[in-house]
């Protein structure tokens, strides 16, 4: 199922599969990218941990759970709460029990689109009566036409640079990580002259990452955590939600 939202001239579609944005067009301009055989998501969320889990699994309780890389929450069929023209929210209850997790909780995430914005805020509540460790990270694709580059605030980019061309082979490698980056936001900048600035004020980690070769899309990645050895608890930036304690991240996207 999908929700269509707009705002003027900009319009977002969202699917019910992981709340995941697959649309957001400028004046009938598509930004996000449509999927395909270089990467078939759009804009997943990776939830409730980032990256691969050590060993592929981990242990709870006496219990073995699988741990597919970025979580299960991307996967996950979610319920559309409530929709407007330029609103909609989506819910994952996860409850006690489930053979995906062993805490149970409770997920919203809700699209807002403002003039020329996109902000997607994430809230997670502990519904359990233990301690729950949680990561949350935005890995949204962008498409990039030849000639697009990615730009930071500031100059941290490989080599000290403030800008990165998008050449063919940049991402042949993997991700390029920033740990602790001190720009607060990353912007694609395409060959078209359009562009989107992501928001990263506040996050720990961000990642950009393309397909190997002449990539056609870019993705810009804050995290709230990395991974590491062990399991969900001893990952890098794991917070220890408390019984009835809530998590909330937020990405905002501003389009030009």
């Amino acid at each position: 199922m999908y929700c269509d939202i707009h705002n003027g001239a900009l319009s977002a579609r969202i699917s019910s599969r992981g709340a995941q944005l697959v649309s957001l067009k400028l004046g009938g301009e598509e930004y996000v990218w449509p999927g395909g055989p270089e990467w078939g998501w759009q804009a997943p969320v990776c939830c409730p941990w980032c990256g691969a889990m050590e060993g592929g699994a981990f242990i709870h309780g006496g219990v073995r759970y699988a741990a597919p890389r970025h979580g299960f929450v991307r996967e996950a069929e979610h319920t559309l709460l409530e929709s407007g023209q330029a609103r909609a929210v989506f819910a994952l209850d996860v409850p006690g029990g489930d053979a995906r997790w062993p805490w149970p909780f409770a997920l919203r995430a809700e699209y807002r689109l403002g003039a020329g914005s996109l902000e997607l805020r994430y809230s997670i509540a502990n519904t359990g009566a233990e301690a729950m460790p949680i990561q949350l990270g935005f890995h949204p694709g962008f498409i990039a036409p030849a000639g697009s580059a990615i730009r930071a605030e500031k100059p941290e980019l490989p080599g000290g640079a403030g800008l990165l061309a998008l050449t063919p082979g940049l991402f042949d490698a993997g991700s390029i990580d920033l740990a602790g980056p001190g720009s607060g936001w990353f912007r694609l900048e395409r060959g078209d002259g359009r562009a989107v600035t992501v928001d990263a004020r506040g996050y720990p980690y961000v990642l950009l990452w393309g397909a190997p070769g002449a990539t056609p899309f870019a993705c810009i990645e804050p995290w709230s955590g990395y991974p590491g050895p062990g399991g969900p608890s001893e990952r890098p930036g794991a917070e220890m939600l408390g019984p009835g304690g809530v998590f909330t991240r937020a990405l905002k996207l501003e389009i030009e």
